[in-house]
Protein backbone atom coordinates (compact mmCIF):
# COMPACT_ATOMS: atom_id res chain seq x y z
CA UNK A 1 0.00 0.00 0.00
CA UNK A 2 2.56 2.57 0.90
CA UNK A 3 4.62 1.85 -2.37
CA UNK A 4 1.59 2.36 -4.19
CA UNK A 5 0.93 5.81 -2.84
CA UNK A 6 4.49 6.75 -3.26
CA UNK A 7 4.22 6.02 -6.46
CA UNK A 8 1.01 7.92 -6.86
CA UNK A 9 2.36 10.63 -5.04
CA UNK A 10 6.25 11.34 -7.17
CA UNK A 11 4.51 11.90 -10.35
CA UNK A 12 2.66 15.17 -9.26
CA UNK A 13 5.57 16.11 -6.10
CA UNK A 14 8.82 14.18 -6.35
CA UNK A 15 10.46 16.79 -4.15
CA UNK A 16 7.84 15.76 -1.48
CA UNK A 17 8.49 11.97 -2.05
CA UNK A 18 12.03 12.98 -1.40
CA UNK A 19 11.75 14.29 1.62
CA UNK A 20 9.68 10.88 2.58
CA UNK A 21 13.12 9.34 1.89
CA UNK A 22 15.44 12.07 3.75
CA UNK A 23 12.71 11.37 6.83
CA UNK A 24 12.99 7.95 6.47
CA UNK A 25 16.80 8.10 6.36
CA UNK A 26 17.04 10.99 9.04
CA UNK A 27 15.06 8.47 11.89
CA UNK A 28 17.10 5.76 12.86
CA UNK A 29 15.14 2.29 14.24
CA UNK A 30 16.69 1.33 17.81
CA UNK A 31 17.45 -2.36 17.69
CA UNK A 32 17.22 -4.49 21.21
CA UNK A 33 20.30 -5.50 23.12
CA UNK A 34 21.70 -8.66 23.81
CA UNK A 35 21.18 -9.52 27.83
CA UNK A 36 25.07 -9.94 27.81
CA UNK A 37 25.89 -6.41 25.94
CA UNK A 38 23.56 -4.77 28.57
CA UNK A 39 25.53 -6.41 31.31
CA UNK A 40 28.76 -5.04 29.68
CA UNK A 41 26.88 -1.21 29.69
CA UNK A 42 26.23 -1.79 33.63
CA UNK A 43 29.99 -2.02 34.29
CA UNK A 44 30.79 1.52 32.96
CA UNK A 45 31.24 4.48 34.36
CA UNK A 46 27.96 6.81 32.67
CA UNK A 47 27.74 10.17 31.74
CA UNK A 48 25.61 12.25 29.48
CA UNK A 49 27.24 14.95 27.06
CA UNK A 50 25.25 17.99 25.79
CA UNK A 51 25.32 17.75 21.51
CA UNK A 52 22.77 20.48 19.61
CA UNK A 53 19.36 19.24 21.35
CA UNK A 54 21.18 16.15 22.12
CA UNK A 55 21.86 14.24 25.12
CA UNK A 56 24.73 11.92 24.32
CA UNK A 57 24.94 8.92 26.01
CA UNK A 58 29.17 8.15 27.33
CA UNK A 59 30.40 4.88 28.53
CA UNK A 60 34.08 4.61 30.00
CA UNK A 61 35.45 1.60 31.13
CA UNK A 62 39.19 1.07 33.05
CA UNK A 63 41.95 3.43 34.23
CA UNK A 64 41.88 7.07 32.49
CA UNK A 65 45.22 7.61 32.84
CA UNK A 66 45.79 5.03 30.25
CA UNK A 67 45.95 4.29 26.28
CA UNK A 68 42.64 5.18 25.47
CA UNK A 69 40.17 3.05 22.44
CA UNK A 70 37.37 5.11 21.32
CA UNK A 71 34.28 2.80 19.68
CA UNK A 72 32.64 4.49 16.92
CA UNK A 73 29.33 2.06 16.13
CA UNK A 74 27.19 2.26 13.24
CA UNK A 75 23.88 3.61 11.69
CA UNK A 76 21.43 2.04 14.20
CA UNK A 77 23.69 0.40 16.34
CA UNK A 78 25.07 1.25 19.60
CA UNK A 79 27.73 1.23 21.74
CA UNK A 80 26.86 -1.78 23.43
CA UNK A 81 27.37 -3.46 19.86
CA UNK A 82 31.24 -3.44 21.16
CA UNK A 83 30.50 -5.88 24.26
CA UNK A 84 32.28 -8.58 23.49
CA UNK A 85 36.13 -6.42 22.78
CA UNK A 86 35.60 -4.44 26.15
CA UNK A 87 37.45 -6.77 28.18
CA UNK A 88 40.34 -7.86 25.92
CA UNK A 89 40.73 -3.66 25.42
CA UNK A 90 40.89 -3.53 28.96
CA UNK A 91 42.81 -6.54 29.18
CA UNK A 92 46.11 -4.71 26.78
CA UNK A 93 45.19 -1.75 29.51
CA UNK A 94 43.27 0.39 27.25
CA UNK A 95 40.58 3.39 28.81
CA UNK A 96 37.60 1.96 26.20
CA UNK A 97 35.31 4.90 25.74
CA UNK A 98 31.93 4.77 23.53
CA UNK A 99 28.92 6.55 22.59
CA UNK A 100 25.75 6.24 21.53
CA UNK A 101 25.20 8.64 18.73
CA UNK A 102 22.31 11.14 18.96
CA UNK A 103 19.18 9.38 18.51
CA UNK A 104 20.61 5.95 18.98
CA UNK A 105 21.06 3.77 22.26
CA UNK A 106 20.01 5.30 25.26
CA UNK A 107 20.96 8.98 23.94
CA UNK A 108 17.52 11.20 23.82
CA UNK A 109 15.61 11.11 20.24
CA UNK A 110 15.51 13.19 17.30
CA UNK A 111 15.79 13.42 13.67
CA UNK A 112 19.47 12.88 12.78
CA UNK A 113 21.51 12.34 10.15
CA UNK A 114 24.23 9.47 9.00
CA UNK A 115 26.82 11.91 9.32
CA UNK A 116 25.54 13.90 12.39
CA UNK A 117 27.60 11.46 14.80
CA UNK A 118 30.71 12.27 12.89
CA UNK A 119 30.47 15.76 13.86
CA UNK A 120 29.91 14.67 17.51
CA UNK A 121 32.68 12.54 17.11
CA UNK A 122 34.55 15.85 15.97
CA UNK A 123 33.41 18.27 18.50
CA UNK A 124 35.05 15.55 21.07
CA UNK A 125 37.67 13.98 19.45
CA UNK A 126 40.27 16.50 21.08
CA UNK A 127 39.25 15.32 24.44
CA UNK A 128 38.74 11.60 24.41
CA UNK A 129 42.22 11.88 22.83
CA UNK A 130 42.29 8.20 21.21
CA UNK A 131 45.08 6.21 20.70
CA UNK A 132 42.87 3.24 18.76
CA UNK A 133 39.93 3.50 17.15
CA UNK A 134 37.52 0.65 16.20
CA UNK A 135 34.17 1.38 14.13
CA UNK A 136 31.48 -0.76 13.03
CA UNK A 137 30.21 -0.37 9.72
CA UNK A 138 28.78 3.49 8.91
CA UNK A 139 31.15 3.90 12.12
CA UNK A 140 34.33 4.10 9.62
CA UNK A 141 32.53 6.30 7.35
CA UNK A 142 32.09 9.10 10.39
CA UNK A 143 35.55 8.47 11.52
CA UNK A 144 37.16 8.65 7.96
CA UNK A 145 35.46 12.18 7.73
CA UNK A 146 36.25 13.09 11.17
CA UNK A 147 40.52 13.06 10.38
CA UNK A 148 39.84 13.91 7.18
CA UNK A 149 38.52 17.26 8.34
CA UNK A 150 40.62 17.36 10.76
CA UNK A 151 44.43 16.76 10.03
CA UNK A 152 45.85 18.08 13.70
CA UNK A 153 44.06 14.70 14.66
CA UNK A 154 46.77 11.86 14.55
CA UNK A 155 45.98 8.12 15.12
CA UNK A 156 47.80 5.36 15.97
CA UNK A 157 45.98 2.70 15.51
CA UNK A 158 42.57 2.34 13.67
CA UNK A 159 40.65 -0.95 13.26
CA UNK A 160 37.72 -0.80 10.48
CA UNK A 161 35.22 -3.66 11.53
CA UNK A 162 33.28 -3.67 7.93
CA UNK A 163 33.00 -0.66 6.33
CA UNK A 164 30.58 0.68 3.26
CA UNK A 165 32.25 1.93 0.25
CA UNK A 166 30.13 4.54 -1.27
CA UNK A 167 26.77 6.74 -0.04
CA UNK A 168 25.46 6.36 -3.62
CA UNK A 169 24.98 2.56 -2.40
CA UNK A 170 22.42 3.64 0.25
CA UNK A 171 20.97 6.36 -1.68
CA UNK A 172 19.90 3.16 -4.55
CA UNK A 173 18.86 1.12 -1.31
CA UNK A 174 16.61 3.29 -0.35
CA UNK A 175 15.25 4.33 -3.70
CA UNK A 176 14.36 0.65 -4.26
CA UNK A 177 13.00 0.40 -0.93
CA UNK A 178 10.52 3.11 -1.54
CA UNK A 179 10.24 2.35 -5.34
CA UNK A 180 10.69 5.90 -6.25
CA UNK A 181 11.88 7.35 -10.32
CA UNK A 182 15.01 8.71 -10.87
CA UNK A 183 13.74 12.34 -10.19
CA UNK A 184 12.99 11.40 -6.91
CA UNK A 185 16.57 10.05 -6.77
CA UNK A 186 17.78 13.51 -7.89
CA UNK A 187 15.79 15.31 -5.48
CA UNK A 188 17.10 12.71 -2.62
CA UNK A 189 20.99 13.18 -3.31
CA UNK A 190 20.13 16.89 -3.27
CA UNK A 191 18.89 16.76 0.47
CA UNK A 192 21.82 14.43 1.26
CA UNK A 193 24.81 17.20 -0.81
CA UNK A 194 23.05 19.87 1.13
CA UNK A 195 23.48 18.11 4.67
CA UNK A 196 26.90 17.19 3.58
CA UNK A 197 28.07 20.09 2.11
CA UNK A 198 29.68 17.60 -0.63
CA UNK A 199 29.15 15.64 -4.17
CA UNK A 200 27.71 12.80 -3.59
CA UNK A 201 30.57 11.28 -5.85
CA UNK A 202 32.97 12.05 -3.09
CA UNK A 203 31.13 10.56 -0.60
CA UNK A 204 33.05 7.01 -0.45
CA UNK A 205 35.57 5.33 1.25
CA UNK A 206 38.35 4.92 -1.02
CA UNK A 207 38.55 9.07 -1.25
CA UNK A 208 38.68 9.42 2.12
CA UNK A 209 40.91 7.35 3.47
CA UNK A 210 43.35 8.22 0.15
CA UNK A 211 43.96 11.42 1.49
CA UNK A 212 44.62 10.69 5.27
CA UNK A 213 48.26 11.20 6.28
CA UNK A 214 47.32 11.16 9.93
CA UNK A 215 46.77 7.33 10.64
CA UNK A 216 49.82 5.40 11.58
CA UNK A 217 48.09 2.18 10.94
CA UNK A 218 44.60 0.72 9.82
CA UNK A 219 43.67 -2.71 9.71
CA UNK A 220 39.92 -4.12 7.76
CA UNK A 221 38.09 -6.64 9.13
CA UNK A 222 35.50 -7.82 6.49
CA UNK A 223 33.85 -11.48 6.44
CA UNK A 224 33.69 -12.24 2.61
CA UNK A 225 29.83 -13.55 4.07
CA UNK A 226 28.62 -10.05 4.74
CA UNK A 227 25.12 -9.68 3.00
CA UNK A 228 24.85 -6.31 3.83
CA UNK A 229 28.10 -4.46 3.36
CA UNK A 230 29.76 -7.04 0.60
CA UNK A 231 33.43 -7.05 0.98
CA UNK A 232 34.85 -5.86 -2.49
CA UNK A 233 33.94 -2.31 -1.29
CA UNK A 234 36.72 -3.02 1.49
CA UNK A 235 38.66 -4.08 -1.26
CA UNK A 236 38.79 -0.89 -2.80
CA UNK A 237 38.86 0.87 0.14
CA UNK A 238 42.05 -1.15 1.05
CA UNK A 239 43.73 -0.56 -2.54
CA UNK A 240 43.44 3.17 -2.12
CA UNK A 241 44.69 3.23 1.75
CA UNK A 242 48.17 2.98 1.60
CA UNK A 243 48.35 2.40 5.67
CA UNK A 244 45.81 -0.07 5.93
CA UNK A 245 45.40 -3.83 5.57
CA UNK A 246 42.38 -6.03 4.81
CA UNK A 247 41.80 -9.43 6.81
CA UNK A 248 39.09 -11.19 5.26
CA UNK A 249 37.23 -13.67 7.60
CA UNK A 250 34.36 -15.68 6.44
CA UNK A 251 31.24 -17.53 7.50
CA UNK A 252 30.22 -14.31 10.02
CA UNK A 253 27.60 -11.96 9.30
CA UNK A 254 27.65 -8.10 9.41
CA UNK A 255 26.62 -8.04 13.30
CA UNK A 256 27.91 -11.34 14.61
CA UNK A 257 31.85 -10.43 13.48
CA UNK A 258 31.98 -8.26 16.46
CA UNK A 259 30.94 -11.37 18.35
CA UNK A 260 34.00 -13.36 16.69
CA UNK A 261 36.93 -15.31 18.52
CA UNK A 262 38.97 -13.92 15.52
CA UNK A 263 37.66 -10.19 16.05
CA UNK A 264 39.00 -10.63 19.84
CA UNK A 265 42.31 -12.08 18.84
CA UNK A 266 42.70 -9.45 16.00
CA UNK A 267 42.37 -6.36 19.20
CA UNK A 268 44.22 -8.27 21.06
CA UNK A 269 47.38 -8.78 18.47
CA UNK A 270 47.26 -4.81 18.66
CA UNK A 271 50.89 -3.12 19.09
Amino acid sequence: MMKAIIQLLQVFSPKLVAKMAHNFMSNPRKRKLRDAEEAVLDRATLSNVKFKDFDVRKYEWGDQNSKTALLVHGWEGQAGNFAALVDPLLEKDHHVVAFDAPSHGKSSEGKTSMFEFGEFIAAHFAEVNPQLVISHSFGSVNTASVLRNNSEFELDNWIMVTTPHDFLTRVNGVSEHFGVNEKVKAELIKLIQNDTNENISQLNMATYCGELSNVRKATIVHSKTDRILPIEGARTINNAFKQSSLIELDNLGHYSILWSEELKSIVTDIH
